[in-house]
């Protein structure tokens, strides 16, 4: 038998300390790079500002877990836009808040930022608001966070093809939903 110190970490311990230590900073550093655009994106796609930032913060939660699970799995930008795109998503169908939202334009102008706020925002925002769940995150992943359709595809689970299909049937709805607010 070993012996150890009073009040000395056993090598489990130091595992268990320097592994959860490790992950934190993972995390913490993903959150530093990534948190706003994130958030940004999951209130885009929910409409609500409060909403988005929890499910951000479920997604930096669910980071730390799967780190502490899995101290050397690489967690990229894309496991966390999958992770925050399937949290929103599940939202959406949850709450139903595709079909109830109401589409006036004063709908939370506190929680837009100021260069959201024009009348033509507004009205983009009301007609994502009208899209589909799925066409509501494709367009999302490849017009506003940048995602090709092959990366997009990856993060949904799906080809590149649906991707684009899913992309030109939401500009398709989102055109017809503007043009009949004019």
């Amino acid at each position: 038998m070993r012996y150890q110190q009073k009040g000395a970490l056993s090598m489990e311990q130091v595992y268990l300390v320097t592994g959860m230590s490790a992950a934190q900073n993972r995390v913490e550093a993903l959150v530093r790079e990534h948190q706003t655009k994130l958030a940004r994106y999951v209130r885009r796609m929910v409409g609500d500002a409060d909403v988005a930032l929890d499910i951000t913060q479920d997604v930096f939660f669910s980071a730390y877990r799967t780190l502490q699970r899995e101290p050397e799995r690489p967690l990229t930008a894309g496991w966390l836009y999958k992770t925050a795109t399937n949290t929103a998503i599940s939202f959406l169908r949850r709450k139903k808040i595709l079909r109830f939202m109401s589409l006036d334009r004063e709908h939370d102008v506190r929680s837009l930022r100021i260069d959201e706020r024009s009348a033509a925002s507004i009205d983009l925002q009301a007609a994502m608001r009208r899209l589909p769940a799925e066409q509501a995150a494709a367009i999302m992943l490849t017009s506003y966070a940048g995602y090709s359709s092959q990366e997009a595809a990856a993060i949904l689970g799906t080809s590149a093809d649906a991707i684009r299909q899913r992309v030109c049937r939401a500009l398709r709805t989102m055109r017809a939903v503007m043009t009949e607010s004019v």
